[in-house]
């Protein structure tokens, strides 16, 4: 995984309260050059990463490619693999349905729309949440560079980040066929999505996962996220060509693989109670306006990621 940086620190060192709990972090807090490390600049993604496309001539229509890491920026070890990139977010969960089948209307001819989604809010402007989207900007104008065409993309937000991935995939003759998940009468009631596991197929899961306050890690129910919540997503950007008789469409989408919470909504808002009566202890009522902003620096007691952001969890490409 790679962690987006500003002015040379890791975004989960700089929100406020110390929400991004940096501590619980394999990131080392000075940055370095290398695939760990999201660049602040276009110009440094351009030595990072690279656009690569699937050898599959069955998409009569359609192109996927990936984005991965250049090799020079892996360990020597790695250098002969290529490895997506996996991002890692922050943020305040907004509206999100990261349910196995999504938004699915449970009708075939709604299959190829149907999507996962999730947005993540800032929770009022940060430096932190502000570096995020300017890296997704960049990330998306270097794929837009390296592909071509015309971009069809949810305009970036100051203070909110949309992510979506698409539920199913498209069963073909050929190409890639790779078994999809094993769906059940929990994941898809009434079995409709079983009716057409031989046109359309489920092939992931997003993960889903808290830590404990002992710091160990442990899975969680979807259900069990809710608004507010302060979670920790990896994404990863889901890139598709439509070819066109003038110019190509290129759609890029920042899609989740694992949500990780943090905080939950109930202790953000006790934190905030809590951080605001030692703040009034310190400081006279006219001082408090004056030193609102320590309330938003003082020291939180978060919990850590489930899903350490950092660790060894990348998986190399497979090129049907």
């Amino acid at each position: 995984m790679s962690v987006v940086t500003h002015n040379r620190a890791i975004v989960p060192a700089i929100w406020p309260g110390d929400l991004g709990r940096p501590n619980t972090s394999a990131f080392t807090l000075q940055v370095t050059d290398d695939w760990r490390y999201i660049p602040e600049t276009f110009d440094g993604i351009c030595d990072w990463a690279t656009v690569t496309s699937e050898d599959d001539e069955s998409h009569e229509y359609t192109e996927r490619r990936h984005l991965v890491y250049l090799s020079s920026v892996l360990p020597e070890s790695l250098q002969n693999t290529m490895f997506h990139v996996t991002i890692v977010l922050q943020g305040f969960l907004g509206d999100f349905n990261i349910s196995v089948l999504g938004n699915w209307k449970k009708r075939e001819k709604t299959v190829a729309a149907a999507m996962q989604f999730m947005r993540l809010e800032s929770g009022g402007p940060n430096e932190a949440f502000a570096a995020q989207v300017r890296a997704l900007q960049n990330i998306r104008d270097f794929i837009v560079a390296k592909v071509g065409g015309d971009l069809n993309a949810r305009d970036l937000q100051a203070d909110s980040i949309f992510l979506q991935r698409q539920v199913f995939t498209k069963v073909r003759p050929y190409g890639d066929q790779a078994s999809g998940i094993r769906l059940s009468n929990v994941t898809d009631p009434g079995g409709h999505a079983r009716k057409i596991s031989n046109r359309w197929k489920v092939d992931h899961i997003i993960q889903t996962g808290a830590r404990r306050a002992n710091g160990k890690n442990m899975d969680i129910a979807h259900t069990a996220l809710r608004r507010g919540d302060f979670v920790e997503v990896s994404v990863f950007a889901d890139i598709h060509v439509l070819r066109r008789k003038t110019r190509p469409l290129t759609l890029v989408n920042f899609a989740m693989k694992e949500v990780v919470k943090l905080w939950s909504a109930e202790e953000c808002k006790m934190r905030v109670v809590l951080t605001v009566e030692n703040t009034q202890n310190r400081f006279t009522r006219t001082d408090l306006t004056a030193k609102e902003q320590t309330i938003r620096s003082a020291k939180v007691h978060a919990m850590p990621s489930v899903f350490q952001i950092g660790g060894p969890r990348e998986e190399a490409m497979e090129v049907a």
